[in-house]
């Protein structure tokens, strides 16, 4: 008799001391939040104290990615082994769309029938032991799923109330953690802003030394050519002489637009037809190359307000380029559609087009995807580096968005995000 109430003592002792040990992890876990504001480091803390909390194996964060255009919640910080196997999921995906209208944690050996609907997204968890998954939820909206493998199941009720608790801090942290990296991109942008512009005022002022000169050496060299009977070394020569004072004047005209913009007149621009008009001009060149030119729009895609001329600019400079890198051929793919809500630079509420040219080339790295717009910077031999830059310039006038990604054979696509008008 004595040795059972002792044992009963026992288990009640451990019990409270079970519960004082969690709450303290939760408070633990609650302060770290006004010290962290990197998400790896918040996946972390989350990790240890989910392994304090109960017996974890593994677990793996994925959170919504803002970085790029791709609408997917990827993998954050890992523990445990065979994470190498797990893919991004898509923002829109099944597993998602159940996360945003149930909001509650999901135990696969208990709901099995969700589990089977979801199968086809949560095979890889499954085959990792993974048994349940967490949604992260802040204000309103899903920003990322805790996916875990416990080695005790089912948990008790004081467990999974922990795990809720947990959850609701995790998403406000993450939130916070992601907002304050929006944030320095933002200062990032705004300090890149003021020194190309400081860089524009420089090349303005040196390019309208530069204008002046450069007429009077092609007036002159025009003169001598007409002087110069046609086959002679001398015609040719004079004719090359003229063909680099043109590249130079076209320099000079680029810095100049870069530097100072030409007085932009908006109109409403049907964003389809300026795709194919300036696909067509570029198909001769095209085939000289052997690149195939293939375009995909979306149907009752929204007009745009843009200059035209500023439009086609941009466009046959982004399609020239992806030309350039595939001199012995391949295909150049233009697509545009909407760009969905929670994609790269959308705001709520607002519509935007997204247009996507994609090249077979060699690709640009990692590293130089975001250099390649800053004025000067090239990767092509006898490039000037202004291209890009003048896109981008165009770009940011019209509170739009361009940037590089991959192409999915290798080459490079450029993505370029605009306001509907």
């Amino acid at each position: 008799m004595v040795s059972r109430y002792f044992s009963m003592w026992q288990r009640i002792l451990r019990l409270f001391r079970g519960s004082a040990e969690d709450e303290t992890l939760l408070t633990e876990f609650e302060d770290s939040l006004m010290l962290i504001v990197d998400p790896e480091q918040l996946t972390n803390n989350l990790l240890s104290k989910l392994q304090g909390l109960m017996e974890v194996e593994k677990a793996f964060v994925y959170l919504a990615d803002r970085s790029e255009s791709s609408l997917t919640f990827s993998l954050v910080d890992k523990a445990g082994r065979g994470e190498s196997r797990l893919p991004a999921l898509a923002a829109d995906g099944i597993t998602a769309q159940w996360f945003r209208a149930n909001r509650q944690i999901l135990f696969f050996e208990e709901n099995k029938e969700v589990t089977d609907y979801l199968r086809a997204e949560l095979e890889p968890f499954l085959d990792l032991g993974v048994n349940l998954a967490s949604p992260l939820i802040s204000m309103d909206r899903l920003i990322g799923i805790v996916f875990l493998n416990l080695n005790q199941v089912p948990l008790s009720p004081a467990q999974i109330a922990n795990l809720q608790v947990l959850g609701r801090q995790a998403s406000l942290a993450f939130e916070n953690a992601i907002l304050f990296k929006e944030r320095l991109r933002q200062n990032e942008r705004m300090f890149r802003a003021e020194q190309l512009a400081t860089m524009g005022q420089f090349a303005a002022g040196i390019a309208h030394e530069l204008r002046n000169p450069l007429t009077a050496i092609r007036s002159t060299i025009q003169y001598l050519e007409s002087e110069f009977s046609e086959g002679t070394d001398q015609k040719k020569l004079a004719h090359d002489i003229l063909d680099e004072v043109d590249r130079l004047n076209n320099i000079v005209g680029n810095l100049l637009s870069l530097a100072q913009p030409a007085e932009s007149n908006p109109e409403e621009i049907d964003i389809r037809q300026e795709i194919e008009r300036c696909a067509n001009f570029i198909e001769a060149k095209a085939k000289s190359q052997n690149v195939k030119l293939q375009t995909d729009f979306e149907k009752d895609l929204p007009k745009l307000r843009f200059n035209q001329s500023e439009l086609r600019q941009l466009l046959l400079n982004v399609m020239m380029n992806g030309l350039q890198a595939m001199p012995e051929g391949g295909m150049l793919l233009i697509k545009a559609c909407r760009l969905l809500e929670g994609a790269h630079d959308l705001v709520a509420g607002s519509e935007r087009v997204l247009i996507q040219i994609e090249d077979e080339g060699p690709g640009i790295s990692a590293n130089l995807r975001q250099k390649v717009f800053e004025p000067f910077f090239t990767t092509k031999a006898g490039g000037t580096g202004l291209g890009l830059a003048i896109c981008n310039s165009i770009v940011k006038r019209y509170n739009g968005e361009i940037w590089i990604e991959q192409a999915g054979r290798g080459g490079t696509e450029v993505k370029i995000s605009l306001p509907a008008g």
